[in-house]
C-alpha cells in the first residue's frame, strides 16, 4: 500500500506511523466523516494456517477493543477487508492519537512519583472496563500505552493477543507463549490459567518501571529465558531498593501486584485502582511530599520543539531541522540547565541533523563535546553516554577517517550490549554504525558478514518495518555488490527497496538512500544499459531535491552520478562543465576545504577514471591529494586510497 492510495474507496493513506503485532498502522483520512484516523491493515492476509490463525486474531482485537468503550481505551471505529492489488487485506479502523508510547517516556528518566501513580491510576481505569466486559489484555507494557502530548492523559492500545469470554477463540499452540517477557506474569510465563489478575502483574512491572526506569526483572546481558525464570522463581527487590524514598505504601501495593500466586495479588482492577488513589491523598496532603518538580508548561513546549525538529529531520529536511535545534538547544540550556538530561537529548539530536545536512566537522566536533558531557554528568553506563558515542563514532567516520570509527565503535557496541543489552536498540544501531564504518574500511568481507547478521538480528529483535532492521539490510545489498556478488546484490537492494517503499514511504529518506545506494549498483552491472541508468539517476535527482533539497548532502553524489553517465554516453569531450559545476557547488556550500567536498573531488576522479578519462582523472587526484593530507591526515583511507591510484596511474 501507498500513500494517497483510498482503502475502501473511502479511507485516504496518508502515511505509516508505526508497526506491531500483526500489521502496520497508518494514519488516514476518513474522507465520509471528515476526520483523521488511524488504520491498522494486517500484514499478511494470504492462504495458510499461519495467515488464517493471524486474521483470526486481528479479526478477534477489532471486535475485542471494539466492544469496549472507556476514556483510556483506543476507540474502533470499524473493520473490514477490502482488496488490494489482487489479494486480501484485513484492516480496522481506530481513533488517531496524539502522543508518544508510555515507553519513550520513560526512556527520558523516571517520571515524579506522583505522575507515575496517575498514570498507573488510568492503566487501572482501562483495566476495570476490559475486565468487567470479560476480556483479558495479555500484553500490558509500555511499548502499548500511549500518553497525549500534554502528558496527563493516556490510553492503551493492541488487543491483538487479548483473552475475551465473549470470544472463547483458541488462537495459540501447545507451548506457544506469545507477549512481552519482561512484563509477563508467571502463569502466563509457566502457560498455566490466567485470569485478569495477570494484567495486574503486568501492571506491577510497568509501575516498577515507572518508579525506578526498569523492569523488575531488567538484566542487560540476561537471554529472555533467564527473565521467564526470575519472574516464575525470584522474588522481586522493592522499588525503594533502586529509588530511595519512596513511601512504604507504593513498596506494598507494588510487591502485591508482584505476588507469584494470583491468589496473593489484589482482587482486582477496581480495588488497585482505589489505592493507587490513596497513595496520591496521602502525597498531596504530606508535610514533607518526595522532593521532585513537575514538569512545568515551559518544559513541555521545549519538548515539543525539540520533538517537531527531529520529525522535520526525519523527513529529509537537515538542514531546516539543524537551525531550529540549535535554537532550542540554547533554550532549554538556558530554561533547564547545561546537564538536563532534555538539554543533552536536544543537543544529540543536533549532532545528528548537523551531520545529516553534510556539517561533518561540525557534527563530529558537537559529538565529541556531548559524548564527554553525558559521561561526566550522566556516568558512561547511561543509555544516553552510548547513544551520544555511538552518534560520534559515525561523526569521524562521516568526517573521512572510517579507521579510527571502527575502534571507536566496536568499544561503543561491546559497552552496549554490556549495559543495555543485545536486543537494546541502542544496541543494534551502534553495531550498525560499525558494520558501516567496516564497510568504509574496504573490509568488505567482514563488513558483508556484519550487515547480514545484523539485518537477521533486527528482524528478530525490532522487526521487519524498523528503519534499523532497513538500513542493515540496504548495508548487507552494499557489501554483496562490493563482494562481487552481483545478482545477489541485485536481489537484495530489488527487496528491501519494495519494503522500504511499503513500510516507509516512496519519499521517506532511506527510501532515497535505498535508490540512490541501487543506482551505485546498476552503473557497475554490464547488464543495465547507459541510458536506463540515465533516465533513472534523472528520476532520482528530481526525487532528492524534492526531499533533500538543492544543496542536500545526499543530492550532490546523485549530481556527479548522473553527470558521469551523461559523460559516458556523449563522449569524453561532453559534459565536463557539468561535472565541474559539481564541484563547484559542494564547495560553495560547505567550504573548500570540508570532508563532503574533498570527497566529492575524489568521487568525480573515480567517475572520470571509470569512464576512460585517465589523463583527467590523474589531474583531479593530484590536485586532492594535498587537500587530502593536510585536512584528514596522510593516514587518513582517502588519502592512501588517492596515493595507490596515482601510483596505478602513472
Amino acid at each position: 500500500m501507498k500513500p494517497h492510495e483510498a482503502l475502501a474507496g473511502r479511507y485516504r493513506l496518508i502515511k505509516v506511523i508505526g508497526s506491531g503485532g500483526f500489521g502496520s498502522v497508518w494514519k488516514a483520512f476518513d474522507e465520509r466523516m471528515q476526520r483523521h484516523v488511524a488504520i491498522k491493515v494486517l500484514t499478511h492476509s494470504g492462504v495458510g494456517l499461519d495467515s488464517e490463525k493471524a486474521a483470526a486474531r486481528f479479526w478477534q482485537e477489532a471486535i475485542t477493543a471494539g466492544g469496549l468503550s472507556n476514556d483510556h481505551i483506543v476507540t474502533v471505529h470499524d473493520f473490514d477487508r477490502t482488496d488490494h492489488n489482487g489479494s486480501s487485506r484485513d484492516f480496522l479502523v481506530m481513533e488517531l492519537l496524539t502522543g508518544r508510547p508510555l515507553s519513550q517516556m520513560i526512556a527520558a528518566g523516571p517520571p515524579p512519583v506522583r505522575q507515575a501513580l496517575d498514570w498507573a491510576g488510568q492503566i487501572c481505569a482501562s483495566l476495570q472496563a476490559a475486565h468487567d466486559a470479560g476480556v483479558i489484555h495479555r500484553d500490558i507494557k509500555p511499548q502499548n500505552i500511549i500518553v497525549a502530548e500534554d502528558g496527563n492523559r493516556l490510553k492503551v492500545v493492541d488487543f491483538g493477543i487479548a483473552k475475551s469470554a465473549a470470544l472463547p477463540l483458541n488462537l495459540t499452540v501447545t507451548g506457544e507463549v506469545i507477549g512481552s517477557v519482561m512484563y509477563m506474569a508467571p502463569e502466563r510465563a509457566a502457560m498455566r490459567a490466567v485470569d485478569a489478575r495477570s494484567d495486574l502483574y503486568s501492571l506491577g512491572c510497568v509501575l516498577y518501571e515507572l518508579l525506578t526506569g526498569h523492569p523488575p526483572f531488567y538484566a542487560p546481558d540476561s537471554p529472555p529465558v533467564a527473565v521467564v525464570h526470575c519472574h516464575i522463581h525470584t522474588p522481586p527487590s522493592a522499588p525503594s531498593s533502586r529509588r530511595p524514598g519512596l513511601p512504604d505504601g507504593i513498596d506494598r501495593l507494588v510487591l502485591d501486584l508482584l505476588a507469584k500466586d494470583p491468589e496473593d495479588r489484589p482482587e482486582g482492577a477496581a480495588v488497585v485502582r482505589a489505592r493507587i488513589g490513596e497513595l496520591i491523598r496521602e502525597i498531596d496532603h504530606s508535610e514533607d511530599p518526595p522532593r521532585e518538580r513537575e514538569t512545568t508548561a515551559q518544559e513541555r513546549d521545549l519538548a515539543r520543539r525539540v520533538e517537531h525538529a527531529v520529525e522535520i529531520g526525519n523527513r529529509g529536511q537537515a538542514s531546516r531541522a539543524r537551525n531550529l535545534l540549535r535554537g532550542a538547544v540554547s533554550d532549554c540550556a538556558h530554561a533547564l540547565g547545561a546537564g538536563s538530561r532534555s538539554t543533552l537529548t536536544a543537543r544529540l539530536h543536533l549532532a545528528h541533523c548537523t551531520t545529516e545536512a553534510g556539517w561533518l566537522s561540525q557534527g563530529r566536533d558537537l559529538a565529541d563535546k556531548l559524548a564527554n558531557d553525558c559521561d561526566r554528568m550522566l556516568g558512561a553506563e547511561d543509555s544516553l553516554t552510548l547513544r551520544a558515542r555511538s552518534l560520534h563514532g559515525r561523526t569521524v567516520k562521516e568526517f573521512g577517517r572510517p579507521d579510527k570509527a571502527r575502534a571507536l565503535l566496536s568499544a561503543v557496541v561491546d559497552d552496549c550490549v554490556r549495559h543495555l543489552g543485545p536486543q537494546s536498540v541502542d544496541t543494534l544501531e551502534a553495531r550498525l554504525h560499525h558494520a558501516d564504518a567496516t564497510h568504509s574500511c574496504d573490509d568488505h568481507a567482514e563488513a558483508q558478514r556484519l550487515a547480514a547478521e545484523l539485518a537477521g538480528d533486527c528482524d528478530l529483535a525490532l522487526g521487519a518495518r524498523h528503519v534499523i532492521t532497513l538500513r542493515a539490510r540496504i548495508l548487507h545489498a552494499w557489501t554483496s555488490s562490493d563482494m562481487g556478488e552481483t545478482d545477489s546484490a541485485r536481489d537484495l537492494y530489488a527487496a528491501v527497496l519494495s519494503d522500504c517503499i511499503s513500510y516507509l514511504g516512496p519519499d521517506a529518506p532511506d527510501t532515497i538512500v535505498c535508490r540512490i545506494a541501487q543506482a551505485v549498483h546498476a552503473l557497475a552491472d554490464n547488464t543495465i544499459s547507459l541510458a536506463s541508468n540515465r533516465d533513472q539517476l534523472g528520476l532520482l535527482l528530481t526525487d532528492c531535491q524534492r526531499v533533500f533539497g538543492m544543496d542536500g548532502a545526499w543530492t550532490y553524489p546523485v549530481r556527479l552520478l548522473l553527470a558521469a553517465t551523461i559523460r559516458h554516453i556523449e563522449g569524453p569531450d561532453e559534459n565536463f562543465e557539468q561535472l565541474n559545476s559539481v564541484l563547484i557547488d559542494v564547495a560553495s556550500t560547505f567550504g573548500t576545504d570540508s570532508p563532503a567536498a574533498l570527497v566529492a573531488r575524489y568521487s568525480a576522479a573515480g567517475l572520470l577514471e571509470a569512464t576512460e578519462n585517465t589523463t583527467q582523472a590523474r589531474a583531479l587526484l593530484q590536485q586532492v591529494l594535498p587537500d587530502c593530507v593536510r585536512v584528514l591526515g596522510a593516514d587518513a583511507p582517502i588519502s592512501l586510497d588517492i596515493q595507490d591510484t596515482l601510483n596505478r596511474l602513472s
